[in-house]
């Protein structure tokens, strides 16, 4: 095998294995034991690419760079609040996300790299939901540990939750949308084949978040073609759009929809409606109140490295603050910040697609708590520091 290969697969293995979660269906069909034996190879992998990959590395990207400045701060604090608190964390685990965001930091410094890494994102990202929608229509579901006996209610995929399932439909599709274009005739359709899988699988996953998100990024990713023509178009159908959204219910009453499911529709008519206290947030609503009364206990420094996780506070932002403390939440925000200021000034051929997937990734954090610890979206995160910072080299 030739010097390059090995070292891309040292890294894109990994990547692929995190983005099916290998590691619990190992769990699930052989044992725990051999799944943290999966966990800790990859790692090892990762390792060793890092090992292989300091000698040749390219121009590193700045606006990637800043998640150094942040981990720095975030392990500052978290430390010594756990230090102070008395919490306890499992520091190795804690260090994964840094160990894979370090790796793919200098594996996407190389142009060729990138190139391949695009490709192999595209392809796991597109599988990953076409095989929920398989799991789906089978009745399979992670937490409840292979066929369920009942009627699933919401496509959780691979990663056994329906948010998750959605956030990475989104990026499939926006992969698809932007990054894929083919010549032949033949593969145009199964770019609108693809196009249209990605953007079932997010329906099956009745993610309110992910509805919202994928209707924000798809108007992003077609701003270029918003001439004052189309735009009166739009206004003009706008009337048309928000009539049968507070109609969602009647529309669907002929699907065979479940409580849960139906609940998730009704969420969407009272959004559209303004009736925000009859929205459904599926208990996260009580989950952040209480993360926020550690928060303001200790606001400076924090509770604790993985505090927030360990507390199910199903917030990135705010888990950040929970963590490490107000500085080490600044330094994040600011770091977020540049990639959208840098997304913004980018070339019309970055720009949107830049935007899109930090919309999706920034929205999913007001619900999801594993939106900066999960090793396929690190790696996402990098992947988009490089395309910002790529008309600099």
């Amino acid at each position: 095998m030739k010097p390059k290969i090995l070292t891309s697969a040292l890294f894109l293995l990994p990547f692929v294995v995190t983005t099916f979660n290998v590691q619990a269906l190992v769990a699930l069909y052989m044992s725990e034991s051999m799944a943290q034996v999966v966990a800790y190879g990859m790692i090892g992998l990762v390792i060793l690419g890092i090992f292989f990959s300091l000698k040749n590395i390219g121009r590193l990207s700045k606006t990637a760079g800043l998640w150094i400045g942040f981990y720095m701060a975030y392990f500052a604090f978290g430390t010594t609040a756990s230090i102070v608190k008395g919490y306890e964390f499992n520091f190795l685990v804690s260090l994964i996300p840094v160990i894979y965001f370090f790796g793919f930091y200098i594996y996407l410094s190389k142009q060729e790299n990138r190139w391949l890494f695009k490709n192999v994102a595209l392809f796991s990202y597109v599988v990953s939901s076409i095989v929920c929608i398989f799991l789906f229509k089978i009745n399979w579901d992670l937490d409840h540990r292979g066929i369920y006996i009942y009627k699933i209610e919401r496509a959780g995929g691979l990663l056994g939750d329906a948010n998750n399932a959605a956030l990475v439909a989104v990026v499939a599709f926006i992969f698809v949308y932007k990054l894929y274009n083919p010549t032949k005739k033949i593969l145009k359709h199964l770019k609108l084949v693809l196009l249209l899988a990605t953007f079932y699988c997010l329906v099956i996953t009745f993610s309110t978040t992910g509805y919202f998100v994928f209707i924000v990024s798809f108007t992003m990713l077609n701003l270029k073609y918003f001439t004052p023509k189309r735009m009166l178009l739009v206004i003009l159908l706008i009337p048309v759009l928000f009539v049968t959204l507070i109609n969602l219910n009647n529309l669907t009453a002929g699907l065979n929809l479940s409580t849960q499911q139906r609940a998730k529709v009704s969420n969407i008519v009272n959004l559209v409606t303004f009736n925000t206290q009859e929205v459904d947030n599926s208990g996260r609503g009580e989950l952040l109140e209480n993360l926020l009364v550690y928060v303001y206990k200790n606001p400076f420094l924090g509770n604790g490295i993985d505090f927030a996780k360990d507390l199910r506070g199903h917030n990135t932002v705010v888990g950040v603050w929970a963590d490490a403390g107000i500085f080490a939440l600044l330094i994040f925000l600011v770091m977020l910040g540049n990639y959208f200021r840098k997304a913004i000034i980018a070339p019309p051929d970055k720009r949107y697609f830049a935007l899109s997937i930090l919309v999706v990734l920034c929205i999913f954090m007001l619900t999801l708590q594993t939106v900066i610890n999960q090793e396929y979206l690190i790696a996402l995160f990098v992947y988009v520091g490089y395309v910002l910072d790529e008309n600099s080299f």
